[in-house]
């Protein structure tokens, strides 16, 4: 069976299971969003072709939020701003004091390639983090925050479907986080455990479970600090978090175990959960863009924003105008409530690629 007859079999099967559903998928009422760090020239024309395409949000850097004449423009063409925030993967914090790095269970330090994570159990970084976000809501009023890489250390963009479980990386494994699960828990490790593989082996043996907790209050007690106190300055702020795009069962559910995102209990303080469903750069169908959403909604009965690649990334093998169309398709199942682009950086050096979104979410 071809992915289109996947993706129609989708559709009536979500008919069907979504018809006594209340979930509003009006047109209005949908966000179609795409993910933009920087633009070089005037913004009124960019506003107008997203207007054209469709393009009703926008998911900007910290920098293009801080520019007055983007802000003005995109609020008089009535666009959402949501300003994306990364909490753990923080190069500059780390450069200064590498002693922020997040330990492995091995011992060395959380880095592979690019991706760099802070400890997330570090006290004096989680207020910085937070007084920087609270800074930029009072300076710039933006309609929304979008929290990315708000969970532990994994490069998921290279976690393909036959990685097996025990080969992905557990964190954080420094004095201070063992030290303070062990106060949080009341697990006392042995003394006679002395190095950090010995330390991270006997918890992972005796008490995951424990540990997978800990790991989890760290991300939503973050996430719940940074929304409560947005919410004090501006009480109708919009939040999304960026989710891992692991269903509940995949690498024995790796989506807590590793990545510590407990989505269940992080969804009561979001408007929005976003999982990065880059399905060609994970080398899986456009079935299993819709599969990750309906999974994410069933845990969460929450509104789910699939977030779908416009260009290759990471393989070499070229994304096709039909391969995306087809993951824009299965992205705007129900119970998605829309749909988000990374990034307009790509999506605008391919015109067919445009004329592809324009022709589906004016449908």
């Amino acid at each position: 069976m071809n992915s289109m007859r996947i993706i129609v079999s989708a559709i009536l099967t979500s008919i069907l299971f979504y018809s006594c559903n209340q979930f509003n998928t009006a047109e209005n009422s949908r966000i179609i969003g795409v993910k933009i760090y920087n633009h070089q020239g005037s913004f009124n024309p960019l506003f107008r072709e997203w207007q054209s395409i469709g393009i009703n949000t926008a998911f900007v850097s910290e920098e293009l939020l801080a520019n007055k004449a983007f802000r003005k423009g995109a609020t008089d063409k009535h666009i959402l701003i949501f300003v994306i925030l990364p909490i753990f993967f923080d190069e500059d914090a780390l450069s200064q004091n590498p002693d922020l790095y997040a330990i492995k269970s091995n011992g060395e330090r959380a880095v592979d390639d690019w991706v760099k994570f802070v400890c997330p159990s570090n006290p004096d970084f989680r207020k910085r983090k937070i007084d920087g976000i609270l800074k930029l809501v009072r300076d710039y009023n933006p309609d929304g925050l979008s929290i990315d890489f708000i969970r532990h250390f994994v490069y998921w963009e290279m976690v393909f479907p036959n990685t097996q479980t025990v080969d992905l990386p557990n964190t954080c494994f420094d004095p201070s986080c063992v030290s303070k699960f062990q106060e949080h828990s009341g697990v006392v490790v042995p003394d006679s455990l002395i190095k950090t593989q010995q330390i991270s082996s006997w918890i992972l043996e005796y008490h995951r479970q424990e540990w997978t907790a800990w790991k989890c209050d760290l991300i939503t007690g973050m996430v719940e600090e940074i929304v409560t106190k947005a919410r004090e300055i501006n009480p109708g702020i919009l939040i999304n978090a960026h989710i891992v795009p692991w269903r509940k069962d995949d690498f024995e559910n790796g989506i807590k175990k590793i990545a510590g995102q407990d989505v269940k209990t992080i969804s009561g303080f979001m408007d929005f959960l976003s999982p990065m469903t880059y399905s060609h750069m994970v080398k899986q169908n456009a079935g299993w863009v819709h599969s990750v959403t309906e999974d994410l909604f069933k845990q969460t009965q929450s509104s789910i924003l699939p977030s779908i690649q416009v260009k290759e990334a990471y393989l070499t093998d070229t994304l096709s105008s039909r391969e995306f169309e087809e993951n824009l398709v299965s992205a705007l199942l129900p119970p998605s409530k829309g749909v988000v682009f990374w990034s307009w950086e790509h999506l605008d050096q391919d015109p067919w690629k445009k004329e592809i979104i324009k022709n589906i979410v004016s449908k």
